[in-house]
């Protein structure tokens, strides 16, 4: 059916609709009252699809951009009033690492959690130098993004993220 969505794995039926019935009624915002903006940059479709879904339960998160590839990213991220851009280290055109060097040059109060398959230490070390906040393994710690925007939410109180 199109226009409707369904719960991220491990959220029962009754929390997603009661998550979007109390989120529709009230808005989602930070204290402030501006959303955190965030880019997913994820070049398989229905990663992406989770990983929105599984950010939009977040309070106070509003999913702004998507992209698949490079390029896209890095317009994307440049154009917007994103705070926090969740990347993908192996894009089809090429390698988040050239997105992550780009935009942190021209944004770097931007927050970044990088997600890849390929979480050796060289991948680990090489995002962390390159500005991200965080380098996640997808397989293990794809469950640890909500906690993490959370954190940081709570930790700006009424400032702005980045």
């Amino acid at each position: 059916m199109p226009g409707r969505t369904f719960p991220p794995d491990g959220i029962s039926v009754r929390r997603w609709r009661n998550f979007i019935r109390i989120n529709r009624l009230r808005g989602v915002h930070r204290p402030n009252g501006r959303p955190v903006n965030i880019i997913v940059v994820e070049d398989a479709p229905e990663v992406r699809k989770r990983l929105i879904a599984m950010v939009r339960m977040v309070a106070g998160v509003s999913v702004i951009g998507e992209a698949d590839c490079v390029s896209d990213a890095i317009h994307c991220v440049l154009e917007s009033d994103a705070d926090t851009l969740l990347l993908d280290l192996q894009l089809r055109d090429g390698i988040g690492l050239e997105v992550l060097e780009r935009v942190k040059r021209a944004r770097p109060g931007l927050r970044v959690i990088v997600l890849t398959n390929f979480a050796t230490q060289q991948y680990r070390q090489a995002s962390l130098s390159a500005g991200a906040d965080f380098c996640l393994d997808k397989s293990q710690e794809f469950g640890l993004v909500p906690g993490i925007l959370r954190g940081w939410i709570d930790a700006a109180g009424s400032q702005p993220v980045a």
